[in-house]
């Protein structure tokens, strides 16, 4: 393949990845949904190239699985999983917090202030989806602070199979409000530079996310 062909295809690709796993994620789509490639093809401007490129990934992020013979379809949520995984994440969380505090610096700091800053105003707004994304970047960059890349890459992945079941949460707003009070109190503890009781804090929202997703899972399964 040509560098141009590389070129013209990386977009679309990426495009194609990106837009599919938001409408995964919001629901859009529903688990056991089957994604049919000439209807995708249609819809995004794209060949069947990029887009099977696309679904390959999204199998590997667990939000979609390809049957032979049948196809892609949209993963189910499996309550054991979820489950499971926000037990990992704390102990990623836990793992991260003194590594962060050694490395974290006053520009970091303020970085991390101004994301909170932001997702305090789409909580206000009621923006969702921004809220949602900006979150996501909260976490991704606390963890990326430790230095650790292994540890980083493991915990983007796990992140990423929670993002289906951790938006669902968000339209609860008495959990939503928690939420917006724990991410001040996490950057407390940024800023003290206090390892220990960030591990903790993070550890503790996570837990009470946990609680929140299950919870509501089991109420009211997608």
């Amino acid at each position: 393949m040509s560098r141009a062909e590389i070129a013209t295809r990386a977009p679309l690709h990426d495009g194609v990845v990106e837009r599919l796993r938001q409408m995964i994620i919001r629901c859009e789509l529903k688990p056991g949904e089957r994604l049919a490639e000439q209807d995708l093809g249609t819809i995004f401007g794209v060949s069947r190239t990029p887009l099977r490129e696309a679904l390959k990934l999204l199998a590997a992020e667990g939000l979609v699985e390809i049957r032979p013979h049948k196809g892609a379809i949209i993963a189910d949520i499996s309550l054991e999983e979820i489950a499971d995984t926000f037990d990992v994440m704390s102990a990623l969380e836990a793992m991260a917090g003194p590594l962060v505090c050694e490395r974290i610096s006053n520009k970091n700091v303020a970085e991390l202030t101004t994301i909170v800053e932001a997702m305090d105003a789409c909580h206000d707004s009621n923006d969702i989806g921004e809220y949602f994304s900006l979150n996501r970047l909260f976490h991704l960059s606390v963890i990326k602070l430790s230095g650790n890349r292994v540890l980083l890459r493991t915990y983007e992945e796990h992140f990423g199979k929670l993002q289906r079941a951790r938006y669902l949460v968000n339209s609860n707003q008495e959990r939503w409000q928690e939420s917006s009070a724990e991410h001040h109190w996490i950057l407390d503890a940024l800023k003290s530079r206090d390892g220990d009781e960030l591990s903790l804090r993070l550890k503790e929202h996570n837990v009470r996310t946990a609680r929140a997703v299950i919870d509501r899972l089991q109420r009211s399964p997608i």
